[in-house]
């Protein structure tokens, strides 16, 4: 019987949407550009989103104390080298054929949510509630779904339609204002994809609190 929560019902979500764009809106006519994001090209940034998903088929059940997802997103800056490195090894893999290679790294990750994830799992960066890393996951195709959306607008010039699915984008901008709260001591002054391109990084800021990961 497939368990699904309401996180892997907006992951699903969310993926459909994005892999759709991805598709429509021709992204990979644009896959040696920059992607804004280091040495990553287009074609690494999109490869990176079916990378960043076949992750939930890799965790393990844990009986350690779950890290909150800002504590576990905040080990990415120290693992950024190891991400990349990664990422370039599976896009490599997929050159040419991006979409039917995050087709096929996605489907494991689809494979286990309807198994059903333990209640806390051990992933890359440390053990977390289930719910938590799926939620990571979503964190993942809001964040890099913006930078492919902006990065898409500033190689053609032309208004292209988002890719994120409001829906998607809440509950990633309530954790991430959860997490500001948690350093800062007050709620952040920023909601929704603002809130999210501060806290990741993408907008700079003269806050001392943020980015809260990059």
């Amino acid at each position: 019987m497939e368990r699904r929560s309401g996180a892997a019902e907006l992951l699903r979500a969310q993926w459909d949407l994005l892999r759709g764009w991805l598709e429509d809106e021709r992204v990979l006519d644009h896959a040696g550009a920059p992607s804004g994001l280091g040495a990553w090209t287009v074609s690494d940034l999109v490869v990176h989103l079916g990378f960043a998903l076949r992750m939930v088929a890799e965790v393990t059940p844990s009986e350690r104390e779950p890290l909150t997802l800002v504590e576990y997103v905040g080990g990415y800056a120290p693992a950024h080298d190891q991400i990349a490195a990664d990422t370039h090894e599976v896009a490599d893999q997929h050159r040419g054929r991006e979409l039917a290679g995050i087709d096929s790294l996605a489907a494991p990750a689809w494979a286990a949510i309807a198994a059903g994830l333990p209640d806390v799992v051990l992933g890359r960066r440390g053990p977390l509630r289930g719910e938590d890393f799926l939620l990571t996951r979503l964190l993942e195709l809001v964040t890099h779904g913006d930078d492919l959306h902006r990065c898409l607008l500033q190689h053609t010039g032309a208004d292209r339609p988002t890719p994120l699915l409001p829906a998607a984008v809440d509950p990633v901008a309530a954790a991430l204002a959860e997490g500001y709260e948690q350093v800062a001591g007050a709620r952040p002054a920023w909601t929704g994809l603002e809130l999210v391109r501060l806290a990741t990084g993408r907008t700079p800021s003269d806050d001392p609190h943020l980015p809260l990961l990059s």
